[in-house]
């Protein structure tokens, strides 16, 4: 089950990405999806979508890691700078998963101030990261 405040949380980033989704999974994590998120120039798609996965115990630990579409690869045809296509944990859904994480978590990631809008920021903040 999930808690009242990833909800609350959900519900603010719903406010920005109306068509975000959020999914129960078996281990009480949650899989939060945004279907359709631009992407700057130098990705083989002008628009993909993000998967990640909103830990057991949020907001206490950070989410990490992402997944796009399976097919999203640099405008040149190269896999990006860590990330591979697999399998998202607890589901049948394949994804590039790209290794990325909130830097420093234990001195970074403060559940009293960051909260799902955050981390969509720092997976943004990837996409910007043309390589």
């Amino acid at each position: 089950m999930l808690s009242p405040v990833t909800l609350k949380q959900f519900e603010r980033l719903k406010q920005r990405h109306p068509d975000a989704s959020m999914v129960p999974l078996p281990s009480g994590s949650a899989l939060l999806t945004l279907p359709s998120v631009a992407l700057p120039g130098g990705w083989s798609c002008a628009a993909s979508s993000v998967r990640f996965i909103v830990p057991a115990g949020y907001p206490g630990p950070s989410p990490d890691c992402f997944w796009a579409d399976e097919r999203l690869t640099l405008a040149n045809g190269a896999a990006p700078h860590a990330s591979q296509v697999n399998q998202i944990p607890e589901t049948a859904q394949r994804g590039r998963w790209f290794s990325w994480h909130v830097t420093n978590a234990q001195n970074n990631w403060n559940p009293n101030r960051d909260d799902l809008v955050t981390y969509l920021g720092i997976v943004l903040d990837r996409f910007r990261h043309v390589q």
